[in-house]
């Protein structure tokens, strides 16, 4: 009898030891994994000089040990928070970027004047949803800034007149409430590299020169400001849009469903001017 037990505890011994085994194999295995797994960054899709313009052709991806990304990595998933800066370093093909290669780095103790290039300035307009795009405007954003404006009528009507025009194009975002690029991208390092949109916000900040500030803020006073949400790789600038009331609208709204409808079917790029 005390030669079974014996035997059985002999077995139950084994198969323990067997499972604990397993166990340890097991993590062990995770643990390797985890060092060694891959995470993709941006890096130089060709070799860049000292001042270039990042657009997305020269933005490639790098497949680099999660282990050894850093708050200074810049994830592939958030090539729309550098598009349109520009090269503080050169850099060869195929090398990772970091914030510090690009110009308003704000690693000098990361508040947001480090992002503001000498003779520009830092000026915030509030939002709400309908005018941030619903929210869809995030830093390093290219946005045209529109104006609406109730003033007397030009031709000394009693009855007031209400324009809307384009005040700004193709201004920078540095700032959507208190959430810059920086700040985005530390937050998405933390999740694991995945995007991490801002948090809702009502005030938007723009990179502007000292008198296109002094505009915006007198247009504050005078009106209600909204935001239009430029392509990343849209720089044009349109000209001649002219002011829109409502006897312009009410003589237009005909000609430019026209002109839409003829852009769908490819037959022109643009509108016309007004």
């Amino acid at each position: 009898m005390k030669s079974k037990l014996i035997l059985a505890l002999s077995i139950l011994s084994g198969i323990l030891a067997m499972f604990l085994m397993q166990y340890y194999l097991n993590a062990y295995k995770h643990k390797v994994k985890q060092q060694y797994q891959m995470v993709s960054v941006i890096a130089a899709a060709e070799n860049l000089p000292v001042g270039t313009v990042l657009s997305r052709d020269k933005l490639g991806a790098k497949d680099v040990s999660k282990f050894s990304v850093s708050a200074r990595n810049l994830m592939s998933d958030q090539a729309n928070l550098i598009v349109g800066r520009k090269l503080r370093n050169s850099l060869t093909r195929g090398t990772p970027l970091l914030w510090s290669d690009i110009v308003g780095d704000e690693s000098k103790g990361g508040n947001l004047a480090a992002m503001v290039n000498e003779g520009e300035r830092a000026v915030s307009i509030p939002v709400d949803m309908v005018s941030s795009v619903t929210g869809h405007v995030e830093p390093n954003d290219h946005v045209d800034i529109l104006g609406t404006f109730t003033f007397p009528s030009a031709k000394g009507d009693p009855q007031l007149d209400t324009v809307t025009l384009t005040i700004l194009q193709n201004v920078t975002v540095l700032a959507t409430g208190k959430e810059t690029a920086r700040s985005l991208m530390e937050g998405a390092l933390a999740l694991g590299g995945a995007a991490r949109r801002p948090a809702n916000y009502s005030t938007v900040t723009l990179l502007v020169t000292p008198k296109e500030a002094e505009m915006l803020v007198f247009a504050l006073q005078k009106g209600r400001l909204s935001l239009t949400l430029r392509s990343a790789g849209d720089v044009t600038s349109a000209r001649d849009l002219g002011n829109i009331n409502f006897n312009y609208l009410e003589k237009k709204v005909g000609e430019f469903n026209d002109q839409r409808q003829e852009r769908l079917r490819g037959g022109a790029r643009a509108p016309a001017a007004p």
